[in-house]
């Protein structure tokens, strides 16, 4: 120490005298302090640069005693097979799994939903709910034989229809077949006969208005046709003479719930109540109302369980 200090004092009475190359020079290798213009002081070599965890080096900030981790020069080293639970690479500037970037992950397969099933109906549901026609001879002895149908026949097509219209509930059922049973006689009638109005017909007892749509929904070309020349007694006959077959006539009812009274269907008729039979009937079909329809929706109701 005394002998440097020594040195130091020669070197500042060489420099005064003109002769400060005699002086020795500082080491090429040693760095030169960071800010020529700094009051700060001076930072060494092993001071500015250290080795930081494995995969990472970076320069050591010289106003810091943290890494510059905001540095992203810095390397990571990458795994080259990503993490089993997920389908993705990493991200080179976390040591974490991209669980948030789910445009690289595989979407779960849905589970799709089983269709619901249309309600289907046996024979001895149809017989107890409309014993008038129980019986295979039960339109022999009816006023119109050519129009009506036993429960046999009236079992096919309704079981159709409940398919085609897609009718799940028990109590959308209950109400179209008792409606169609009330204005069909117990499936006697197939046509209006009192007062005989032209026109109206199949075993919903349509006016000529639903009945010229539905025909034209089914028959298009013949319906159009039959009304070629005009609107008249005998085009309208026509007309509802197309669906006055047993799968049209039978499925008549449920197809005017599903396009004309959409409320009904899959909604006001869902608690299966009188009440709700009473609503449609007034405001869904704008009928009136007795009580003989009661009876007949009681009966209906009763049978048809499930």
């Amino acid at each position: 120490m005394k002998y440097s200090f020594a040195i130091g004092a020669a070197c500042v009475f060489l420099a005064q005298g003109g002769l400060a190359g005699k002086c020795p020079q500082p080491s090429v290798s040693s760095p030169p302090p960071p800010y020529a213009t700094s009051s700060a002081p001076l930072v060494t070599s092993t001071e500015q640069y250290e080795t930081f965890p494995s995969g990472y080096t970076s320069v050591k900030d010289p106003y810091s005693t943290r890494p510059m981790s905001s540095d992203y020069s810095a390397s990571l080293t990458v795994p080259s097979t990503p993490p089993t639970f997920y389908t993705s690479v990493k991200d080179p500037f976390t040591t974490l799994p991209m669980s948030t970037d789910f445009s690289y992950s595989t979407p779960p397969t849905p589970v799709p939903t089983p269709p619901v099933k249309a309600l289907q109906l046996t024979l001895n549901q149809l017989d107890a709910a409309i014993p008038a026609r129980a019986a295979s001879d039960s339109c022999a002895s009816v006023s119109t034989p050519a129009e009506c149908a036993t429960n046999s026949k009236a079992l096919v097509a309704i079981n159709k229809a409940l398919v085609k219209y897609g009718i799940t509930k028990r109590s959308e059922a209950v109400a179209v077949i008792a409606l169609m049973a009330y204005e069909s006689g117990s499936w006697q009638y197939n046509t209006n006969h009192f007062p005989g109005r032209a026109g109206q017909g199949t075993r919903a007892m349509l006016m000529f208005n639903f009945v010229e749509s539905y025909a034209k929904s089914l028959h298009p070309e013949e319906a159009s046709k039959a009304l070629a020349g005009g609107i008249t007694d005998a085009s309208m006959n026509a007309v509802r003479a197309l669906v006055l077959n047993d799968d049209d006539s039978f499925g008549a009812g449920f197809w005017y719930l599903v396009t004309n009274a959409k409320a009904y269907h899959n909604g006001k008729l869902g608690d299966g109540s009188l009440d709700d039979f009473m609503d449609y009937v007034v405001t869904g079909v704008g009928a009136s109302w007795d009580n003989a329809r009661k009876i007949i929706w009681q009966a209906v109701n009763n049978a048809i369980t499930a």
